[in-house]
């Protein structure tokens, strides 16, 4: 009723206030126009100069113009002033008129609540007037009249009671139905606002055709939140009343009973709005779809992909997916794991194609403004590393691809777009609580299974030009070149070529060693981010990513190539060593030192490196070492061949030689020092007893040991004479104090060893005089008569000698 009555007030109100505005801003003008200003002077100069025919009594002149201007000014303010108070009037007439409906209106509604039993006995005003009635006539009259107007009395207050119950349980009823009325349109109000679309949002999912994706996108991500509310709204309807099938089953029970109270037509209510959604958003993710399909430029067939994929661009491709309304759309297509992981399948095919493109043009054409690959391909090393970085690179930007897709977060976007609340939410399961699945128990495809697609073409052409690049440093040179004319000059330099070979064989194996660990720790990144974000234990992949796989059976092939070249290179030390005149000692000791030089500068056999299983031992240093020695050691004719060999172990102990072996391998080559040292000292100690005096007379010993028999004496054996053993001691004494030790200074060049040689001749020099003095001493075996010969006893000698 308030309202009623404010409604026209209200527009009259509106219409005041108009209209006041109009005549403000007329008078406000009016007021504001000055006569002195020069645009005001020129047109009343122009008014006063009128042509002449104009009547006197009508010409015009400034002061009058300003002075009529005046008037009518002041006539509009006074208009205005009486318009302004006849609004002031009306509205005060109003605020009294809505001012005493808001009364009247308290007091009906206090009215209606009031306890109407309370008013139902009779007023005492009726009681009074019947006792007056009651006693003007005579007293018995009185006494008999009196049961019968108390009976009429009861009778007609019993009827009054019975009529007003009656009203007081329909007015009662009728605010319980009101109440109950209210309840329920805010309870459909509630249901409506929690589990219906807006009129735009149902819209965009029945008629949204993707045509501002490329401009502002306002109404894609509307659409994109459009299906995200619809999924809520159905996994919610789904929560709340069950899901279709439990819907379906309450609705036949319903009908078939006869009852038909509010459960009934929530269930049914809750069962049409599920039919309906769920129609509109599988016809928008259907939509969806296919618009992806065509936008990402990616069919089903391969004829179709291969003809769009020819003209597009080559980065079209990329730009498409790093789209925010591509990624947000691929993020919402989740729902639906059918489309997802078909699409996601599709667009993996589309990228491996264009890497494999991009590798082919990379090797014979060039990419990127970068030389064909193929232009290095005299150079192993260079030609296969430029390979392996252009995959690598190739992988981290596929990864990188996967990982925009699959590990998409809307709340990582600072759009402030319609969605944007939206896409702060976490995306619904594929499934509902109850386990009810949207539209396929497809599994949806995982980062690493995406990666190892695109990548796949890829590992195909690099395996095979890197197996023949090891197959070409397998083969010896004189396999691939017959020439005559260089037969000189490939004897010549047969050595440093098979060491070249066998150091690039070892490069490469560093090389793939490096690219297959980085390969593997990208997809174990890949694949703990997911797991982490999709709340999972992180996983091993079964299956290797092709990529990786071929690397890895690439460094098989290479190991295997490197432990056959090295084993051919040992047997060919002694053929070596006759074409070159290079010793055994040297050429293994080459081979070590350069080993141990690719190994401290490659990436690959870093400590951090994890190496394949059954590749470890034979790239280790430890082996090759092992495997050089050992053939060089038998080989070894000389002090320095010993020596170039400890340089190597030394020079393989700055490249993380096990100390194991290293300690093993010094052992061999000590033994292998003392036996020719000890050959060496012998020779050298013949030489220096003749130096000393004492070899003919040791010579002439040694006769007489082999003819000695019972009573003979050394003094009557030729050569043994007095007088000849006393030349050869006096010669011999005259010696020692500059005894004849060679320096061994252009034999052994290791200072250590030449001291051990130079003791170790002179301890045999001293024990041969010890000999020879014992000898000498005794009677029954020397026979001298005279021993003054001997001037000095064995520790003088051993003394002096050794100083």
């Amino acid at each position: 009723m308030s309202t009623d009555v404010a409604t026209p007030s209200s527009d009259g109100n509106d219409g005041a206030k108009n209209q006041a505005s109009i005549l403000s801003s007329k008078v406000s003008r009016a007021l504001e126009v000055r006569s002195d200003t020069p645009a005001m002077k020129a047109a009343l100069d122009a008014l006063a100069h009128l042509p002449d025919h104009q009547d006197d009594l009508f010409s015009v002149d400034s002061r009058s113009v300003r002075v009529a201007i005046e008037q009518d000014a002041l006539q509009q303010a006074l208009l205005l002033q009486e318009k302004l108070r006849s609004l002031l009037n009306t509205v005060s007439d109003l605020r009294n008129g809505v001012s005493e409906t808001a009364a009247i209106a308290n007091r009906v509604e206090d009215a209606i609540h009031t306890n109407i039993m309370a008013d139902s006995k009779a007023p005492p005003s009726e009681k009074q007037a019947t006792e007056n009635i009651g006693g003007t006539e005579n007293e018995e009259n009185a006494n008999s009249a009196q049961p019968q107007s108390r009976s009429a009395m009861k009778t007609t207050s019993d009827s009054a009671l019975e009529s007003e119950e009656r009203l007081a349980s329909l007015l009662s009823d009728a605010f319980t139905q009101r109440n109950m009325a209210r309840r329920r349109v805010e309870a459909v109000h509630t249901f409506l606002e929690k589990f219906d679309l807006s009129e735009e949002d149902s819209r965009l999912l029945d008629h949204y055709a993707f045509e501002d994706v490329e401009a502002s996108g306002v109404n894609g991500l509307a659409f994109l939140a459009a299906l995200d509310r619809v999924g809520e709204i159905r996994a919610e309807l789904g929560q709340t009343f069950g899901t279709m099938d439990l819907l379906h089953m309450q609705q036949k029970q319903q009908s078939s009973s006869s009852s038909n109270d509010s459960k009934a037509l929530g269930a049914s209510s809750a069962l049409r709005m599920m039919e309906s959604l769920a129609q509109k958003q599988e016809r928008a993710y259907e939509r969806l779809y296919h618009w992806l399909q065509k936008y990402l430029h990616v069919y089903g067939n391969e004829s179709s992909r291969s003809n769009s994929f020819a003209q597009q661009d080559d980065d079209m491709l990329d730009e498409s997916l790093s789209h925010p309304f591509v990624r947000r759309a691929l993020y919402t297509l989740r729902n639906v794991p059918a489309f997802y992981s078909h699409l996601l399948e599709l667009i993996a095919g589309s990228r491996r194609s264009e890497v494999t493109r991009r590798f082919l043009l990379a090797l014979t054409s060039g990419y990127g403004g970068l030389p064909p690959i193929e232009m290095r391909a005299h150079d192993a090393v260079v030609y296969t590393g430029d390979m392996l970085a252009f995959c690598f690179r190739a992988f981290s930007v596929e990864a990188d691809v996967v990982k925009g897709i699959l590990n998409y977060d809307p709340s990582s976007d600072d759009s402030d777009g319609p969605d944007s609340s939206a896409e702060k939410k976490k995306i619904l399961p594929l499934t509902s609580e109850d386990g009810e699945i949207e539209y396929s128990i497809e599994k949806p495809i995982t980062a690493a299974e995406m990666l190892a697609q695109s990548m796949g073409g890829v590992s195909r052409p690099l395996k095979s030009r890197i197996l023949q690049v090891v197959a070409s440093l397998s083969r010896r040179q004189s396999d691939e070149y017959e020439s005559d004319d260089d037969m000189n000059d490939d004897i010549e330099e047969e050595g440093s070529s098979t060491r070249a070979r066998l150091a690039q064989l070892y490069e490469i194996c560093g090389l793939l060693l490096f690219y297959a660990s980085a390969l593997e720790k990208g997809v174990s990144k890949l694949q703990s981010a997911e797991d982490t974000k999709n709340g999972d234990s992180p996983d091993v992949p079964e299956e290797k990513n092709p990529l990786q796989a071929a690397m890895i059976d690439c460094l098989g092939e290479a190991t295997q190539a490197f432990d056959a070249s090295l084993r051919v290179y040992c047997a060919m030390f002694e053929q070596l060593n006759l074409l070159t005149g290079d010793s055994e000692s040297y050429l293994a000791h080459a081979m070590i030192v350069q080993l141990a030089e690719l190994r401290k500068a490659s990436p690959g056999f870093m400590s951090n490196v994890k190496f394949p299983t059954g590749y470890e031992q034979t790239l280790s240093l430890d082996w090759s070492c092992q495997v050089l020695v050992e053939a060089a050691l038998p080989s070894c004719r000389s002090l320095d061949d010993t020596v170039v060999l400890k340089q190597g172990i030394s020079a393989a102990r700055q490249a993380d030689l096990g100390l194991t072996v290293a300690h093993t391998l010094d052992e061999k080559i000590h033994e292998q020092e003392t036996a020719l040292i000890d050959v060496l000292v012998e020779k050298e100690t013949v030489d220096v007893l003749d130096l000393c005096g004492l070899g003919s007379l040791v010579s002439a010993w040694e006769r007489f040991k082999g003819v000695q028999v019972e009573g003979m004496v050394m003094a009557a054996h030729p050569g043994l004479s007095h007088e000849e053993a006393q030349a050869a001691m006096k010669e011999f004494y005259s010696s020692l104090y500059s005894p004849p030790l060679p320096s061994f200074e252009g034999t052994i060049k290791d200072p250590s060893l030449r001291k051990v040689a130079r003791k170790k001749i002179a301890d045999n020099v001293c024990s041969t005089y010890s000999a020879l003095y014992e000898s000498m001493s005794k009677s029954d075996k020397g026979g001298y008569e005279d021993l003054s010969f001997l001037g000095h006893t064995p520790e003088q000698v051993n003394t002096l000698f050794t100083v």
